[in-house]
């Protein structure tokens, strides 16, 4: 029996034997290898080097501002449950511990503390050290008077009313207290607010 050739079939291996003349010697194929490896074992560590060294500030800044964003939001939480407490007791808390937060009064990078009067509450978050983006944060909740719509009430009503400031230097002190001004608050000197 004998097979019949096919046209198609003959072209293809064709193409493949002219292909095959067109591939390196395993010699070249070696020395290219070999050059790649040689690149890549003396530039790479030069490189990780470079990178290394304009990468690392930046990691630096961002180990910062971690630290930065922990005193923000401990003194934000401050802000929030001297909110409730007053709602439920009628006063502010004069401690930490009574706002049952379960923070510390004392991290790593900062000291943590609360001062209340009759119509306002003062959070900290000092640092404990200079630092770069370390800065002091401080919070205030006011009660401040709210006219009733009906004017035949002859008693106001009050509303409470936050801000967050952060001191403009790195400091170990206390930050200036927020001050209300005909229910306008604002930061004291050296601080500014934070967004909320």
């Amino acid at each position: 029996m004998q097979l019949k050739k096919n046209p198609q079939l003959d072209a293809f291996d064709k193409k493949a034997e002219s292909s095959e003349k067109n591939i390196l010697p395993d010699k070249k194929r070696k020395s290219w290898v070999g050059t790649l490896l040689r690149i890549t074992f003396i530039y790479f560590p030069l490189g990780s080097i470079i990178v290394g060294a304009i990468a690392l500030p930046n990691l630096l800044s961002c180990s910062n501002k971690a630290k930065q964003s922990e005193a923000k939001q401990y003194v934000r939480s401050m802000n929030r449950a001297q909110q409730a407490y007053f709602a439920e007791k009628g006063v502010f808390a004069t401690s930490l511990d009574a706002l049952d937060l379960g923070l510390k009064s004392q991290t790593t990078n900062y000291n943590y503390s609360v001062i209340a009067g009759k119509k306002a509450a003062f959070s900290y978050g000092v640092s404990r050290t200079v630092q770069k983006d370390t800065k002091s944060v401080v919070g205030a909740v006011f009660l401040v008077p709210t006219p009733l719509a009906n004017a035949k009430k002859a008693a106001d009503t009050s509303t409470m009313i936050t801000i967050l400031c952060i001191a403009k230097s790195d400091s170990p002190t206390p930050p200036p207290e927020p001050i209300n001004i005909n229910g306008k608050l604002a930061c004291g000197d050296g601080t500014v607010e934070l967004n909320k």
